[in-house]
C-alpha cells in the first residue's frame, strides 16, 4: 500500500460516518472528504476508494454514488463501509451487505457500530424512529433483541471505537 494513493469519501449525516473516516484517513495518511465535496476531485488518482455511509432503514447512505461509477472505478481497489446503532451481529452484517453491494461485485465490506444522534437528526428521521419506538413498545411478544433494541434507542448513544476501524486498515494496508 506504500506507494498507493488512497481516498476515504463518506455520506454522513449525524456525525458518527464522519468520526469513523476521519479516523481511518489519519490511521492511513490520506484524505477524507465529504461525498457531498467530492466532485472536486480528480478520482482517476487514487488507487484505492474507500466509501462510507451510515445505515439508514437498511441501505447504506450514498451507496448509490459507488454504484453508478462501479465501471470508472474498475481498475481501483473499491473498499466499503458502513456505519449503525445496531450492533455488530453477523447474520445483519450479511442482510447490510447483501442489500447495498450488487453480488457479482467481490467489494470488501466493514460494519462500525456507531449510535444515534437524536440532537442532530433530521425531523424526518426523528418521527421516523419515533414510529418505529411506538411500534416496539406495542408489540405483545418481544424478543431479546427487539427488548434491547427498545431500550438503546430511548436516548442518543454512541458507542464508536476507534478499535473497530483496524481490520479495515489491517485490509487496505495489505494492498
Amino acid at each position: 500500500m506504500s506507494d498507493k494513493k488512497v481516498v476515504v469519501i463518506y455520506k454522513s449525516n449525524t456525525g458518527f460516518t464522519r468520526k469513523y473516516s476521519e479516523w481511518i484517513s489519519d490511521a492511513l495518511g490520506c484524505t477524507a472528504i465529504s461525498l457531498s465535496e467530492s466532485n472536486s476531485l480528480k478520482l482517476n488518482q487514487y488507487d484505492i476508494i474507500i466509501f462510507g455511509g451510515g445505515m439508514h432503514a437498511g441501505k447504506i447512505n450514498g451507496i448509490k454514488f459507488i454504484k453508478s461509477n462501479l465501471s470508472t472505478f474498475k481498475d481501483k481497489q473499491v473498499v466499503i463501509f458502513a456505519t449503525g446503532g445496531i450492533a455488530p451481529i453477523p447474520e445483519e452484517v450479511e442482510k447490510f451487505r447483501k442489500n447495498n453491494i450488487p453480488e457479482n461485485e467481490n467489494l470488501p465490506f466493514f460494519y462500525f457500530q456507531s449510535g444515534i444522534n437524536y440532537e442532530k437528526m433530521k425531523v424526518t428521521d426523528k418521527i421516523l424512529m419515533n414510529i418505529f419506538k411506538f411500534t416496539l413498545k406495542m408489540s405483545k411478544s418481544k424478543s431479546d433483541i427487539e427488548r434491547g433494541t427498545e431500550e438503546a434507542i430511548k436516548n442518543s448513544y454512541d458507542y464508536s471505537s476507534w478499535e473497530q476501524i483496524e481490520p479495515l486498515l489491517k485490509y487496505v494496508k495489505s494492498l
